[in-house]
């Protein structure tokens, strides 16, 4: 659990770094778990842009203690302090990045933070800074007005500027950099400006993503709207196993809590969105 003001940090900058969360014990399970994920993966696979990268769910058999994190007290609890009490785990997935930087972006352009809230958990399974790799945030960008602001900056990957203004590489823009060793975890809100510099052909990092559960009639609209967000993009990746497996909808232990996410995944129309 984090404080409240560890909370108000988090809604005040949109992220928040966290020392030691994972015991090495466990980032040597999820690493093992990691490498059968991995060794499913080719070419055909990894995506195109700048920073490349694998992707698959944790969510599958191969995967069950890496899976389980999704529902443990050190995440969802956190979440549940941020999001409320019934918000939901949506979604893990194992990234693995071949790319010298991700380029500056928030994870959700076509929504609000009126219509939608949410955020995820990501930790590196070896150490990151500022030139190999690490997370960097515009703090506050989550805000529409300075979000808009940002937009506005000519950035060289993607909003260049005209020729004699190309616009700023990624390591030019005024950040922060979550420095992080295994064990570690950051969470960012989606509509913050994030992006990575530098990093190895073999950066691993694995994500646990939360909801709130919408309540006011504009919240539900952008669930609406977010499901089918979700849905295109699920379709930029090639994979070959659907985004919520069959084994962990069948929840094999009975798990109350993700008894309750199934039933609000299914309500909103998400397992079918994406799994198409």
């Amino acid at each position: 659990m984090i404080t409240e003001q560890q909370v108000y940090f988090f809604k005040t900058f949109g992220f928040l770094v966290l020392k030691n969360v994972l015991t090495p014990a466990e980032i040597k399970n999820i690493n093992k778990e990691f490498l059968v994920g991995l060794a499913k993966m080719d070419e055909t696979k990894m995506g195109t842009s700048v920073r490349k990268q694998y992707n698959w769910t944790n969510l599958g058999p191969d995967s069950p203690f890496t899976s389980s994190l999704l529902e443990d007290e050190r995440f969802y609890g956190i979440a549940q302090q941020i999001l409320g009490d019934d918000c939901v785990g949506v979604d893990s997935h194992a990234n693995q990045y071949n790319g010298n930087r991700s380029p500056w972006h928030p994870d959700i352009r076509e929504l609000g933070p009126d219509q939608f809230t949410g955020f995820k958990f990501t930790f590196y399974l070896g150490p990151v800074d500022g030139n190999s790799g690490a997370l960097r945030v515009v703090p506050g960008s989550h805000c529409p007005g300075f979000s808009a602001e940002v937009e506005k900056v000519f950035l060289k990957d993607n909003n260049p500027g005209p020729d004699d203004d190309p616009g700023l590489a990624v390591n030019e823009v005024p950040a922060h950099i979550c420095i992080s060793e295994p064990g570690d975890a950051v969470i960012f809100d989606y509509f913050v400006w994030h992006s990575s510099w530098g990093g190895s052909k073999d950066r691993r990092m694995v994500s646990l993503q939360y909801y709130k559960n919408p309540k006011t009639p504009e919240e539900k609209e952008g669930m609406r709207k977010m499901v089918a967000f979700r849905k295109n993009f699920n379709k930029g990746f090639k994979r070959e196993t659907k985004l919520y497996p069959d084994f962990w909808l069948a929840n094999p232990n009975n798990n109350v809590v993700r008894t309750q996410w199934i039933e609000q995944l299914q309500k909103w129309g998400f397992i079918d969105a994406v799994n198409a």
